[in-house]
């Protein structure tokens, strides 16, 4: 960095599960391999079990992305003390703070307050307006954004959700969320031809995300096929009984449970299309996941939840909680030609991955 501070990255990182985790790790790999002086400052318990049912960490140990070289887990959500000893440890660094929930504004407030003026405050937030929010979440995430000196959004969306909380529009930087798989993480076989469209709907099951409105959609199909691969955050046996209701069980196909790193080639490579039915959101890290195996993306137009899809070439813009408007898209999707050209597109998207990571480092490290 020109001022010579160094990277403090305060945020989950290996061993623990989700899409925020994978990012802060590939953004700390990314420093290092810059040069940059690079430090995660992570947990050692992020949530109480209620804010999080899922499991909380990588079920065979095995790290997902990497492993950066200084990682420290001191953080606890039950311990203000720990905040206050790491922010301390920090002064006149540069704090970059990944900001998954409204939850941790006050842990990062103390941090931010115990290391200083001396310090810059940056705020990497991945849901500015959370899910299944209410007015005191939103409040709590105002109150603390336009405590910082700068803040990465990953969406035009999302810049104005920041406005709409008060932040200055001055401070706030969006650049584009690129995938945390390295580069040798994309499946090396074609996937095979089928007269079936395999749809997969990948990640937590929780109400927001839409999963009801896709098997209704199936339902209105007759040649699509559907993976459901994620955690049940909530009560799985509504789904199981649509799924007899719209008697779809013989195209249906549920992996319960976390889905490891080291299942995502096969999962990912036995689909043709990735599906996003989210009736809200921020965005979704899912979308690139699903872009570096070479899946297509059918997604909602909310939030940031469809940036980077090239309607009708890199997959599909549909409108959010329209069972019509999603078996319509499924529809086109079947057509083999369309596949094909679609596949092309996300291909040649593929190569683009690296300079978001080298923009986002550039962003960081001299702003």
């Amino acid at each position: 960095m020109a001022d010579g501070k160094p990277v403090v990255l305060v945020g989950p990182t290996h061993p623990y599960t989700g899409g925020i985790s994978q990012h802060t790790t590939r953004l700390a790999l990314e420093l290092e391999k810059a040069g940059h002086h690079t430090v995660v400052e992570s947990w050692a318990a992020q949530y109480p079990k209620r804010l999080y049912p899922g499991t909380p960490t990588v079920p065979d140990g095995e790290p997902e992305i990497g492993v950066p070289a200084n990682v420290f887990s001191r953080l606890a959500w039950y311990s203000p003390l720990s905040w206050w000893q790491v922010g301390r440890k920090h002064r006149g660094s540069r704090l970059v703070l990944a900001i998954p929930t409204a939850f941790h504004a006050i842990p990062y407030w103390v941090v931010a307050k115990a290391a200083g003026k001396a310090s810059d405050m940056w705020g990497i937030v991945h849901n500015v307006t959370p899910h299944d929010s209410g007015r005191l979440s939103r409040t709590l995430m105002g109150w603390f954004l336009k405590k910082l000196d700068r803040i990465i959004v990953h969406g035009e969306s999302s810049k104005k959700d920041a406005v709409l909380l008060g932040c200055d529009s001055k401070r706030i930087t969006v650049t584009p969320l690129p995938s945390p798989w390295p580069p040798h993480a994309a499946p090396t076989t074609p996937r095979a031809e089928s007269a079936t469209l395999r749809a997969l709907f990948f990640g937590t099951i929780r109400h927001y995300k839409g999963l009801d409105v896709l098997l209704e959609a199936v339902a209105k199909t007759s040649n699509v096929s559907l993976t459901i691969a994620g955690e049940f955050w909530e009560d799985r046996t509504p789904y199981d009984e649509m799924i007899s209701r719209l008697e779809i069980t013989a195209r249906v196909t549920v992996l319960s449970g976390y889905v490891p790193s080291s299942r995502f080639t096969e999962v990912f490579g036995e689909a043709d299309v990735l599906v996003l039915p989210y009736r809200n959101g921020t965005g979704s890290i899912v979308r690139e996941v699903g872009f570096r195996y070479g899946l297509p993306v059918i997604a909602t137009d909310v939030g940031a939840i469809g940036d980077g899809i090239d309607n009708d070439k890199t997959g599909l813009l549909i409108a959010p909680n329209s069972v019509d408007a999603l078996a319509d898209a499924l529809h086109h999707a079947a057509d083999p030609a369309t596949r094909k050209r679609w596949a092309s597109e996300v291909g040649s998207r593929q190569s683009a991955e690296q300079d978001h990571w080298d923009g986002y480092v550039h962003i960081i490290t001299t702003i």
